[in-house]
């Protein structure tokens, strides 16, 4: 017995030192103290009471621990939570003093020093539930000469159940969806959005909602004035032409697209004086327009025209 305690002694004494300085340094390892910002959370014991307003969402916590515990903490593995109790009741404000034991810790060797700020107010309300109609949120407008047929806009589902604080819910009638892009648009689609609610309003039933949205080329009327008579033919007979009048007003209608790109010297309005002789005529006006465009008033315009020689 007494050869196995002095064999190899050195080295065992060396070990011994070793550890005893090991023991030494994690026990009297120095603590520090770090900072970390950390989400409130409120849990109510009485279902039928929910927050609709709280004065703090997040909390500044001071903690102390040995450096090798705390220095990679981060701000996800701790929590604050507060537990507002079944005596509560009734709607109002409720105030509170966050204490240590509240803040979750990763490890009972970290102790809280320090929470800002000292005392959270929350607003307190009924818990209700409340059908609200779902209005779709347009964003821009089509491109030129299409529109949104409004009364053709359909929505499946058309409502959605919410469920939130009653001060909440009282002042809304409808809820929005998500935003849906019109810019440029000239073909009629369907789009899957969500339904947009304010916080701590939840769905109770379906919130992704199909909108079909209908675009249709977009018709209009536009007069131009003072568009030239253009002759198409020379008369047979040479000398001089005289047109009676010589500029028309037009009342244009069709695709707003293309009504908007003609102006009163691009058209094209001409009267046929090829083979005509000497005389007065009365000739129907031509015009050529675009595809989509057309003549508002169907009666065809006279146009007097008179050929005369020179010396006439």
């Amino acid at each position: 017995m007494m050869q196995w305690l002095t064999r190899n002694w050195g080295l065992k004494i060396i070990s011994l030192v070793l550890a005893i300085g090991t023991w030494y340094y994690a026990v009297g390892e120095e603590n520090i103290e770090v900072t970390r910002v950390i989400p409130l959370k409120i849990q109510m014991a009485n279902a039928e009471m929910t927050v609709s307003e709280i004065s703090h969402r997040f909390v500044e916590v001071t903690l102390s621990a040995p450096r090798a515990l705390i220095v990679n903490l981060a701000s996800q593995d701790i929590q604050a939570v507060h537990k507002i109790g079944p005596e509560t009741k009734a709607a109002g404000e409720y105030s509170f003093r966050l204490e240590p034991s509240e803040i979750r810790l990763p490890s009972f060797q970290i102790r809280v020093v320090k929470i800002v700020p000292e005392t959270v107010t929350v607003k307190l309300d009924e818990l209700v539930v409340q059908k609200l109609e779902i209005q779709p949120d347009f964003v821009g407008e089509p491109a030129i000469g299409y529109k949104l047929l409004e009364d053709e806009i359909r929505l499946d589902p058309n409502a959605v159940l919410a469920q939130g604080p009653k001060g909440v819910l009282e002042q809304m009638k409808s809820a929005k969806t998500g935003p849906i892009d019109l810019v440029g648009r000239i073909r009629s689609f369907h789009r899957s959005v969500e339904v947009k609610l304010p916080p701590g309003v939840k769905p109770m039933s379906e919130s992704l909602v199909s909108v079909y949205v209908p675009l249709r080329e977009e018709f209009s009327e536009k007069e131009f004035k003072d568009v030239p008579v253009r002759i198409l033919k020379a008369p047979a007979a040479s000398g001089v032409v005289d047109l009676d009048p010589d500029k028309v007003s037009l009342v244009l209608k069709g695709s707003k697209l293309y009504l908007e790109k003609l102006t009163s010297e691009t058209l094209l309005a001409y009267v046929d004086l090829g083979d005509l002789k000497k005389g007065d005529y009365e000739l129907p006006l031509q015009v050529v327009l675009p595809e989509n465009v057309s003549l508002k008033d169907k009666e065809p315009i006279k146009i007097k025209a008179t050929v005369r020689s020179l010396t006439d």
